[in-house]
Order: structure tokens, then C-alpha cells, then sequence
């Protein structure tokens, strides 16, 4: 990760021939190289995705920009930082140019060019099917080259501003690979005089007309609405359809690019995303295997930015044993490249009526936990006398489709009883049951359920199986809402006893058992699953006597489209999630050594009943001994959800065999815990210091590198903190990850007691 002022690299043009040939080189994590706050968790969760993606034969390089300040100004590059052949994101530095010409009183947009037959050329944009000669305007030539990436218009505007001055524009601004050799649809006559660009070049000129450095604030303005009107929507505009995006387009047989800016107010960023196929096999391919994953990059970020910094408050700490089981799954799985929402609601009061979400507050599509909304709509219609359960509906040939489901499989056309199709729908989550109730319901009445029950997610928009549209038009959910409505139904607060129940009795005879079902099959449970494409749900009530709970598990799998292999990978993460939940409600953990009113009882029982920390022996904690270094380095690993390590062991005196050794190995290799002299004294107890310095780390392998404060707080011992750790210990303390005693002192040489490691893991946990 990178502050704002850049080096740029220098490609001659024999270089950049033999770079746009050879495999890409994979750049240094941004991850490892963090120098801000912010951005280093965007940088996790798109590097799956470009694994991902170089695994399938697609080179990708991705540099997005901070332009809010929400971030620090940082700059984060990932994948190869090749040179690529720049398809039509070249047209970029041709509008830079044009329009300083036009700051510069040398041409007007209003200005008209002729047009001739011969200007006429293939390719992409509408003005090849007009008639010539004709007058056109520069401002309507510029508006097509951008917005349809117009090849005519281009060639046109290329005419008039010339090779020579869109050249020497590019090296004005330092650029040594972004080179316009040749015009559109025409045959470069040598590599040298091909068109050429690389994503760090083409992000500091994104950054340059933003801030208005290379164009006056007018022109600025211009080159940003024609990019918002961008029509050519297979990339970015694909899957951000109707967000605050501006953008660029460009692709050749072997390259697909899309380039620009999203412009979530406060959260302002310059992207570009660069592709490439690979393998010689798969030339002219690049529509069809890189779409996908500029897709996926640009969705991933368009998330991650919406999600931060969270707009609400975090839930965290309202349910300790929740958070601290969940949470260390879901870092796990960002890290895999998959996105996932968690919301847990208590019913019973046993946890005082506590709900904490973690994750993703985004949206998702729903699959069939839409479905969801469909039977709380039917059972209100019972409720209300407009429908009976024994009513029958005549299922006709042309209501049957495919997917999941028994249905489809019988003789039509066929009368089928209401309470038959509700039951198929849920149990099945049959897809013909699905849409002939949309029809005996209507849609219009399942939207105004939701806006009855205050929902502003959850929206069934189309039937099963039929394309939407509009995005408007479309199905969506989210955690929270689905857990909402759970809640609503449980308590019968806009249902009827006779009909939640009914409802709840559906889920429990679930047959679609591949989440909730597969990890905890002998539970008593009622839940509906959902999947499609690269997502997969399940939600529901996990029915502990006296621990009721409703619960939403929300995955995306960003690192593939195939249906199967997104199963494959989120089902475990759904089913982890299942186990870890029902374990922490389950897991009656009570020591007789942490007394009642003891100040950390609530902590270490809701750490034990997540299974993140065990007692000293099975009736018994210890909070008042010292944890050893081993201890709070494998605490603290958990509680991050790290991967074990299968490498090398990389302290010598850390036996392989240890029950340890493969924690400390993880937060080795995350860089949290560095060791001395190649040693880590596993057994030695552990300083305040030392603690202080390692959940400091903990925080910027999550967040990125911490400034550090100007106005460090003062204690009384403060001259007793080793310099060593002076300002790891000022970070914890101006991040509140660590707090002084009562009495004013911090008491760093100190050991770390059990009870105070779990305080600690439970608060930095609790930040993330």
C-alpha cells in the first residue's frame, strides 16, 4: 500500500512487448507493505479473487485510490503491474488532452469537425451507421467516444488533437508506459507503435482529473458526466447497475479493462482494473474469462467501501460468546475470498434479548430465502381470511421450471392445495410451488409486508428463474432483515399462534440439508436454506430449551461463478458458523474458581462457551495466574480465525509437536508475533508490555499500519515502558484497546493474568 505521491516504472518499448508475452509477475502484498489505516482490508479481499483469477490463465492488476481522505489518501496495488495493451482506456489521455486544448481557448466543444466516409471505422459506437459527409460537434464526438467508446469518434478527435501533443501530454505527467501509437481499428505497424498503459499510470491520471491537476474543474466535471453515462456495461456497470459510478471501458481480443471511479459520498475512490488472458490457448477470449472477474473485483470493492467505516455502531459487544465464536470464522473466510453476514437474535431473554451482527451489513441475492417473505405474506392472507390453507390452485404446464423441487416433476395440469405448495416451497424450496403462490399472493402484497414490518433490504421483485429487468426489479436480502422477520414471526407480532407456528413446523421438516442440516443434524432446529449462482444461505431458529435464537448466515463466494465450487466453499463456512453458534448456546461453562461478581467472570465464561479459551483444568480457570507466551499467542490466533500453519516451525525452541506450534506459527507468518533471537520462550510468562505490542500488531494485521499519536496518554509508571514497546503501548492506548489501572499506573513490566488476556482479546475483538 502506497501514500498518494507514486514511482513510476520505466518499460522501453522492447520491454514492453516482451512484458505483454510473459506471465505476470505477482507484485508484493499490499497487505504486507500497509503504511495507512484503512484500505489493507480491501487489499484481503480482492487478492483471493485475483488468485483466483491467475489460477484460471487471467493476469490482473488492480490499484484503487483513495480520494475521499476517508482512507488516508492511500493507494493500494495488487496483481501484476505489467504493461498492457490498453484497448480503449487509452481514449482517457485523448479527452485529457482534448479538453486542456479546450481550457486553453484552442477549440470549443461546440466546435464542429467534418466527418468523412472514409473516417468511418468498426468496432464499438453508434456513428459508423450515420450518413457521410456530416458535421459533428467536438463536445457530441468526445461524448460518444467515452460513453460508447465510439472507435469513429475517436479516430476523428485523434485528427484533430493529434499523436504528437496526446504523447507529449502522457510524458508531461512522467507516464513511461502509457503510449498512443496507432488509431482505432488500424494495425500497429511495430510493438513500438502500439497503444499501450499499466494501471498505476492510469490511476494517477483518474487522480489528476478529479482533483482537477491536469484539466480545469469545469473540464473535470465534463469528462466525469460523460463517464457516468457510460453505456458499454459489461464490466463494472454489470453488477454496480444503477450506483454512483463513473468509468471507462476497454477490451481487445486478449485484454479487458475497466477503469474509473465510484463515488459513494465520503468514500470517493479512483479504481483501475486491468486483464489479460494468459494462456495461448485461450486467445481472443478475454470477454468471455476476464469479465467475470473485473466484475467481482468491482463488486467486492463497491462492498467493502458501503461496509467501511460501518455507518452504525458495532453489535459486537453485545453478545460476547456470539461475537467471539463468529467473528474469528468470518475473518477466516474474508481471507478465502468469501463475504459473510451474520446476524443472531436471542428469543428466549436468556441473553437479555441481545442481537449482534457481524460482517457484511451489504446486500445479497437472496436465492430462495426470499421465500421467506413469500410465506409470512401467504400465512397474513390466511390470517385475514382471503385464503385458506385447504384452498386449491390449478398448477398449469406452463408454470412448471427447473431448479429445486418435486413439483416440476408431476402430471399438469394438476389442482394443488395451498398448504401443500407453502409446505413445498419451504421444505423443498420447490421453485414451481414458489411461483404459482407469487401469483395466488402478488407481489405488490409481499412488498407491502415488508414495508409493514419496517424491512428495507428484503424485496421479491421477479419468480423464480425469471431474469429481472431492472435492478429495481430484482430479489435482494440481508442479514439483519431476514433476522428481523424471524423474530417478528416467532413472536407472532404480525401473525397469528396458529400460523407462526405452522410456519416454524415447515422449517423443521427441512429435506435441503447441505448447512444448517449437515452440521447439526440431530438439533432441534427450523431453518430455509437458499442458493444460486456464487451464493449460499441458511436461516432460521436453533430452538435450545430456554436459549431460543434466530439466526441468518450469509455467504458470497467472490472468487468464482461456477454454482458448484461456490457450494463447495461456502457450504463449510455456513455449517462452521451452525456448529460454533449452537456449541456457544450449548456449552454451559461454569468454573468454581471465577466467582460471582468476579470482574471478568462474564468475559472468561462467554470466551470458554465460544471455545476461544479453556479452563486450566475441566472445573477450574486460573484467572489470576500468569499466561504463558504460548498461551496468549495461541488465544490471540483463535481469536483472529488464523490459519494453522503447515510450514516450518520458525522458532527453534517451538517443538513441532507442541499443541501451540501451529498457532504460533500463524501469527508469525501475519507478522504479529516476531520473537527474539530465533526464540519465543513459550513457557515464560508474558509482560503487559509484551501483550500491549502484540494485540497493536493484531490490530494493523486487520486495519493497517497505525500512526502513531501525537499526545500519548500519561501515566504515572509511564518511564517504566520499554522503549521498545513505547509506541506499540501508545497506539493500544489511543485505540482503547488497553486502559491504565484505577490508581493511574499501567504496569507494563508486569505479567499478564488469564483473566486480563481475555479481557483484552475480548476488547480488541470486539474493535475489529
Amino acid at each position: 500500500m502506497r501514500k498518494k505521491s507514486r514511482s513510476l516504472k520505466v518499460l522501453t518499448a522492447v520491454t514492453l512487448s516482451a512484458a505483454l508475452l510473459l506471465p505476470s509477475v505477482q507484485a508484493p502484498s499490499a497487505y504486507a507493505a500497509a503504511s495507512g489505516e484503512h484500505l489493507t482490508g480491501l487489499a484481503t479481499v480482492l487478492q483471493p479473487i485475483i488468485d483466483a483469477a491467475e489460477e484460471h490463465g487471467v493476469g490482473v492488476s488492480v490499484d484503487i485510490e483513495d480520494l475521499s481522505g476517508t482512507y488516508g489518501h492511500e493507494t493500494i496495488e495488487l496483481g501484476s503491474q505489467d504493461a498492457y495493451y490498453s484497448a480503449s482506456i487509452i481514449k482517457l489521455a485523448l479527452i485529457a488532452t482534448l479538453m486542456q486544448e479546450v481550457d486553453a481557448g484552442q477549440h470549443t466543444l461546440d466546435e464542429t469537425l467534418t466527418v468523412k466516409p472514409e473516417d468511418v471505422v468498426g468496432g464499438a459506437g453508434s456513428l459508423q451507421k450515420e450518413k457521410f459527409p456530416q458535421d459533428v460537434t467536438i463536445g457530441r464526438l468526445a461524448k460518444l467516444m467515452i460513453t460508447q467508446s465510439d472507435n469513429t469518434a475517436t479516430n476523428v478527435l485523434i485528427g484533430l488533437v493529434g499523436f504528437d501533443k496526446v504523447n507529449a501530454f502522457i510524458k508531461s505527467q512522467g507516464f513511461t508506459v502509457t503510449h498512443l501509437g496507432r488509431k482505432m481499428m488500424t494495425p500497429a505497424k511495430s510493438p513500438a507503435e502500439d497503444n499501450y498503459t499499466s494501471a498505476p499510470e492510469m490511476l494517477t491520471l483518474l487522480d489528476r482529473i478529479y482533483n482537477a491537476e491536469v484539466v480545469s474543474a469545469k473540464s473535470r466535471d465534463q469528462i466525469l458526466e460523460w463517464m457516468k453515462a457510460q453505456e458499454v456495461n459489461t464490466k463494472f456497470g454489470a453488477v454496480l447497475q444503477g450506483k454512483p459510478i463513473a468509468h471507462k471501458t476497454g477490451e481487445l481480443g486478449d485484454v479487458s479493462h475497466d477503469v474509473g471511479y465510484f463515488l459513494i459520498p465520503g468514500r470517493e475512490i479512483a479504481i483501475a482494473v486491468l486483464t489479460k488472458v494468459l494462456k495461448p490457448e485461450d486467445a481472443g477470449k478475454a470477454q468471455e474469462l476476464d469479465n467475470p472477474y473485473v466484475q467481482r473485483i468491482a463488486k467486492a470493492t463497491y462492498n467493502y467501501l458501503s461496509d467501511h467505516p460501518s455507518s452504525a455502531a458495532s453489535t459486537a459487544s453485545a453478545w460476547p460468546a456470539m461475537s467471539l465464536a463468529v467473528a474469528p470464522i468470518i475473518d477466516a473466510a474474508e481471507r478465502e475470498g468469501i463475504r459473510v453476514s451474520v446476524d443472531i437474535k436471542d428469543l428466549s431473554g436468556q441473553a437479555g434479548g441481545a442481537e449482534v451482527l457481524l460482517g457484511s451489513r451489504q446486500s445479497y441475492m437472496p436465492a430462495s430465502t426470499i421465500k421467506m417473505a413469500l410465506v409470512s405474506t401467504l400465512m397474513q392472507q390466511v390470517d385475514k381470511g382471503a385464503l385458506t390453507l385447504g384452498q386449491k390452485v390449478t398448477v398449469e404446464p406452463d408454470d412448471v421450471v427447473g431448479g429445486t423441487g418435486s413439483l416440476q416433476k408431476e402430471t399438469f395440469p394438476q389442482d394443488v392445495t395451498i398448504e401443500r405448495l407453502a409446505r413445498l416451497m419451504i421444505t423443498q424450496s420447490d421453485n414451481t410451488a414458489t411461483n404459482v403462490l407469487i401469483d395466488v399472493v402478488g407481489l405488490d402484497k409481499v412488498q407491502a409486508l415488508m414495508d409493514q414490518l419496517g424491512l428495507k433490504t428484503m424485496h421479491l421483485g421477479r419468480k423464480m428463474f425469471a431474469a429481472a429487468p431492472t435492478p429495481a426489479q430484482d430479489n435482494y436480502i440481508d442479514a439483519a432483515d431476514l433476522v428481523t422477520l424471524l423474530a417478528k414471526i416467532y413472536n407472532h407480532e404480525f401473525l397469528s399462534t396458529q400460523s407462526s407456528e405452522q410456519i416454524i413446523n415447515w422449517m423443521k421438516a427441512q429435506e435441503v440439508n447441505t448447512k444448517f442440516g449437515a452440521a447439526l443434524p440431530d438439533a432441534p432446529i427450523a431453518h430455509k436454506t437458499g442458493e444460486n449462482a456464487n451464493v449460499t444461505h441458511d436461516v432460521g431458529y436453533f430452538l435450545v430449551p430456554g436459549k431460543e435464537v434466530a439466526i441468518s448466515v450469509m455467504t458470497e463466494v467472490t472468487t468464482t461463478g461456477s454454482f458448484d465450487e461456490a457450494q463447495a466453499i461456502g457450504n463449510p463456512v455456513v455449517q462452521s458458523v451452525a456448529k460454533a453458534v449452537y456449541s456457544s448456546l450449548t456449552n454451559n461453562v461454569k468454573f468454581t474458581d471465577v466467582k460471582p461478581g468476579y470482574w471478568a467472570e462474564s468475559l472468561i465464561e462467554s470466551a470458554a462457551a465460544a471455545n476461544v479459551v479453556k479452563g486450566s483444568t475441566s472445573s477450574t480457570f486460573s484467572p489470576e495466574r500468569d499466561i504463558t507466551r504460548a498461551e496468549f499467542v495461541s488465544l490471540l490466533a483463535r481469536s483472529l480465525g488464523l490459519a494453522a500453519s503447515t510450514g516450518g516451525q520458525p522458532f527453534a525452541d517451538v517443538p513441532s509437536e507442541a499443541w501451540y506450534a501451529s498457532d504460533v506459527a500463524a501469527a508469525q507468518a501475519a507478522g504479529i508475533a516476531l520473537g527474539s533471537d530465533g526464540s519465543f520462550r513459550p513457557n515464560a510468562s508474558i509482560s503487559r508490555a509484551e501483550v500491549m505490542s502484540l494485540i497493536t500488531r493484531a490490530y494493523e494485521y486487520k486495519h493497517g499500519k497505525v500512526a502513531v499519536p501525537s499526545a500519548a496518554a500519561s501515566f504515572k509508571d509511564g518511564k517504566s515502558i520499554p522503549s521498545w514497546a513505547s509506541e506499540a503501548v501508545a497506539k493500544a492506548v489511543s485505540l482503547q484497546l488497553v486502559n491504565g489501572y484505577p490508581d493511574g499506573t499501567l504496569r507494563p513490566g508486569n505479567p499478564a493474568t488469564r483473566a486480563e488476556a481475555v479481557k483484552l482479546i475480548a476488547d480488541l475483538r470486539f474493535q475489529l
